[in-house]
């Protein structure tokens, strides 16, 4: 003898309110996930701006060898994207 398990009388509600019940918790899935997507977009706001910080103070520090690597940083770009022309 089978044995139904019935949540009320009415599947179709019972149907939606399943549904309602997971679109909330991908909801707050979602909103979990941005609030930790916006945390590490904060952070890495902040490391970048200490780098920038940092590189402006190198350039103020040592503008020869700045200015020589930069130069250096060009030439070798020029030469890999120069490279890849067929």
């Amino acid at each position: 003898m089978e044995h139904h398990i019935t949540h009320g009388d009415n599947p179709t509600k019972d149907l939606r309110a399943g549904l309602h019940s997971t679109v909330d918790k991908v909801a707050d899935n979602i909103s979990s996930l941005g609030d930790t997507v916006g945390a590490k977009g904060d952070q890495l706001g902040a490391a970048y701006k200490r780098l920038a910080e940092t590189s402006r103070n190198y350039v103020r520090q040592s503008p020869g060898k700045s200015l020589l690597v930069a130069l250096a940083a060009g030439y070798a770009v020029s030469k890999l994207l120069g490279s890849r022309k067929h």
